[in-house]
């Protein structure tokens, strides 16, 4: 059994394995609360990894960056959604993934 992006399953679950996306955060960062908000907004479950806490994510979330993203910097969050990786909390692309991934998005999201 794998996780996101074809890596072994997370160990810090927020929300069981019905999760919709895993976002990988640190304490004290202002975009990953608001991507905590734009999912709990819509009721969407969530496996968060904390990469301060939890050297396993950090490592999983270097991983990501380094074969989505290679020449970017690493920033937090880094937000898993099927095979889509999406780096920062850029609501329109999160929407775009959930939409791919066959997850409706509510609560007035859609322009």
């Amino acid at each position: 059994m794998t996780g996101p992006a074809g890596l072994p399953p997370s160990q810090g679950v927020v929300a069981g394995s019905d999760a919709v996306a895993v976002i990988y955060v640190r304490p004290g960062c202002s975009f990953c609360q608001e991507a905590r908000e734009f999912f709990d907004a819509r009721g969407l479950p969530v496996r968060e990894r904390n990469v301060v806490a939890d050297r396993g994510a950090l490592v999983e979330m270097l991983d990501i960056h380094v074969r989505r993203f290679p020449d970017e910097e690493p920033i937090v969050p880094l937000i898993v959604i099927g095979d889509r990786a999406v780096r920062g909390f850029d609501q329109q692309e999160v929407e775009k993934a959930l939409d791919e991934a066959g997850r409706k998005t509510e609560s007035g999201s859609k322009p």
